[in-house]
């Protein structure tokens, strides 16, 4: 296992929400999308809720270059929570610029968690 250095730039929440839309709607059946949003020949017929991610993007010194991270799970899992809290996210984001320690191994790369809570 590899240990490199890095610093945390950004940290992002948001909810990943996946959109189902038809297109090409000729104006002799647009009729049928009337209750749907939308207009020429465009409609969002549906959508999907994908879950949460936390985005944590980590700049490496080692390589040169920045990776982004996923760790809501984990961030969850850590802190014995169901849900990220707004203090707790408080908390997550106060460590924006904080070295952290970066672990690869065959391809994976993690990130040290305690840093974040």
């Amino acid at each position: 296992m590899k240990t490199m250095k890095g610093r945390i730039v950004e940290i992002e929440k948001y909810q990943s929400r996946a959109t189902y839309i038809k297109q090409r709607i000729k104006g002799y059946d647009q009729y049928k999308y009337d209750n749907y949003p939308g207009g020429n020949g465009t409609y969002v017929t549906g959508g999907e809720y994908l879950g949460t991610v936390l985005e944590v993007k980590v700049f490496i010194y080692d390589i040169n270059c920045c990776k982004t991270f996923d760790v809501y799970d984990d961030v969850l899992s850590l802190a014995g929570k169901k849900k990220i809290s707004s203090q707790l996210l408080a908390t997550i984001e106060s460590h924006k610029g904080d070295k952290v320690d970066v672990y690869t191994d065959d391809g994976r790369t993690l990130i040290l968690m305690r840093a974040f809570y």
